[in-house]
């Protein structure tokens, strides 16, 4: 019989936990030669390259560097649409310089500072590049826990494939879900790309 919902809650807390420490003990340099890995692939498949609007968080702590494929997307000319935390909902913006538009937000997460930037609608999105703490190869996401991601999916245009990317170290047997957990489609690596399509 599958766990309760509070036995799961319990079980992520302690995963989440668990990987977050696996990834901050790589090294600062360790990080960025397997972030560049991992955006290298990135660049490469066809959903990248068609598109034109790109929903994308700015790195936080020990992330994979994701201002590697944000700097890459602004110099192809597509555009960058961060999010910024509301209560209990994300408000997304376009950006076009991370120098200037943005500010420190929830959680001290550099987020889009909204009298500087361009506001941005679900409907606007080409790809989805979502963040997430752990991942399994059945596309499972452990996220932060706040459920931001997992209430914007519903949203999300059906044609929009939704990306996450993360190292190795970050790649479960199995994450715990509960019926409000929302999978993925595609997984990048520093080695590898799973894809669900």
């Amino acid at each position: 019989m599958r766990n309760s919902n509070k036995e799961i809650i319990l079980e992520k807390k302690k995963l989440r936990n668990y990987i977050q420490d696996k990834r901050a003990a790589l090294s600062i340099k360790e990080r960025e030669i397997k972030s560049r890995a991992a955006a290298e692939k990135f660049f490469s498949i066809k959903n990248y390259i068609k598109a034109k609007n790109i929903l994308i968080c700015y790195p936080f702590r020990s992330e994979i560097n994701t201002k590697i494929i944000i700097e890459d997307a602004l110099n192809k000319g597509k555009k960058i649409i961060l999010p910024k935390v509301d209560k209990n909902k994300l408000n997304l913006y376009f950006v076009s310089n991370l120098k200037d538009q943005l500010e420190k937000g929830a959680y001290c997460i550099m987020e889009p500072a909204p009298l500087l930037c361009e506001r941005a609608r679900v409907t606007d999105i080409d790809l989805a590049v979502i963040p997430g703490i752990g991942f399994d190869k059945n596309f499972n996401r452990l996220g932060y826990g706040g459920g931001f991601f997992d209430r914007l999916f519903p949203y999300l245009p059906k044609r929009v494939k939704k990306v996450a990317l993360c190292f190795d170290i970050q790649i479960m047997p199995d994450i715990p879900v509960t019926r409000n957990d929302k999978k993925i489609d595609i997984l990048i690596t520093e080695s590898k790309i799973y894809n669900s399509c």
